[in-house]
């Protein structure tokens, strides 16, 4: 996929992580499980996100790992680890930390052209 943030003429280009189907023979679920790359050409910033899907006894379900390089200097700025649907923990390259619960955030409505503008391809 690719993403424009056009305030910030930026361009970043990413994968998308796999989803699988469990306990489709009794409360089925999706998880996701994969490795995500973020990159964007302009700033030199790139990212590796890791869906872990739970293992088949114990575990965490929806754990989540990343790592924000910037690539013309090789340096990590950032880590995180959580859950993608729960709390991250993000940790700064200056030992800052930052902890964000998902749960907590506001939801922002997405802004859509009425149907009658929308091209044939398109869909909401």
């Amino acid at each position: 996929g690719v993403l424009y943030l056009l305030e910030h003429e930026e361009e970043y280009v990413f994968t998308l992580p796999s989803a699988y189907a469990r306990s489709i023979l009794t409360i089925p679920w999706v998880e996701l499980g994969g490795k995500v790359n973020i990159s964007c050409a302009r700033t030199g910033y790139s990212a590796t996100v890791t869906f872990h899907t739970k293992p088949f006894y114990g575990g965490k379900v929806h754990r989540v790992t990343a790592e924000v390089k910037h690539n013309p200097t090789n340096t990590i700025v950032c880590k995180a680890q959580g859950e993608w649907n729960g709390t991250l923990e993000f940790t700064y390259s200056n030992g800052d930390t930052k902890v964000i619960d998902t749960n907590k955030l506001p939801v922002i409505r997405k802004k859509i052209r009425p149907i009658a503008k929308q091209g044939p391809l398109e869909s909401r």
